[in-house]
């Protein structure tokens, strides 16, 4: 299992850096910190700060402050949520803008050995500022598809794991499509009961609009209560 999980790893990674030199892509850095509290055995309460750097002449991407909440049902493989994001970003026609975003996600994940495999649907909604902005959708609203495969190594602090990630417009008076796709590949590191540090290589197809790319290496602890 561990040399499947390995070449998988190869795979994707030569892929994605095979793709970034065939096209004109954006590099890029995601710093984050997250606090979990669950509230007793079915809810979570998570809050969020996270800051994209990039390659691009501003050397900013964004800073976004989120805080959503979950309900757990079917001894925990089921999770139905909501959350709210305010967004501090560099646009595309340079400008800061500030952005507001909703989420209604439901997601479900079932263990089979070592490996866990996870789906989750969110419905977003974005807000965007008109006076920082020339957009023909405002607000704009997709929905995306997560499916991600981990895989748990015994007596190892670490669990690798790979995703894909779908989004697809709702209300494009232009027609509906399927308009960005994000591979990730990484692993996560447990430090203690409750510490944790997320360690990840992420990969941004912008099929419409712009198609523009972007490969970013990104750091996230996380803090479990």
């Amino acid at each position: 299992m561990k040399q499947i999980l390995s070449i998988l790893f190869g795979l994707l990674l030569t892929s994605l850096v095979a793709s970034a030199q065939q096209r004109t892509t954006d590099y890029g850095l995601s710093l984050s910190a997250e606090l979990d509290k669950a509230i007793g055995r079915k809810i979570s309460l998570a809050i969020e700060e996270e800051l994209r750097l990039t390659s691009s002449p501003a050397g900013f991407d964004r800073n976004v402050l989120s805080i959503g909440a979950d309900y757990a049902l079917f001894q925990r493989k089921l999770k139905i949520g909501a959350s709210y994001a305010f967004m501090y970003l560099y646009n595309n026609d340079r400008y800061f803008e500030v952005r507001h975003r909703y989420y209604a996600n439901i997601s479900y994940k079932e263990s089979v050995g070592q490996f866990t495999f996870s789906w989750r649907g969110r419905l977003q909604g974005t807000c965007r500022d008109e006076d920082r902005g020339d957009y023909k959708i405002n607000p704009k609203y997709l929905l995306k598809n997560k499916l991600q495969v981990e895989y748990a190594i015994w007596g190892r602090p670490w669990k690798p794991f790979v995703s894909c990630d779908f989004y697809s417009t709702l209300n494009n008076p232009m027609g509906n499509e399927l308009s960005r796709i994000r591979y990730q590949c990484g692993t996560a590191w447990r430090l203690n009961r409750t510490d944790y540090l997320d360690f990840f290589l992420r990969y941004d197809q912008q099929i419409t609009d712009t198609d523009s790319h972007t490969l970013s290496m990104g750091i996230c602890y996380k803090v479990k209560l």
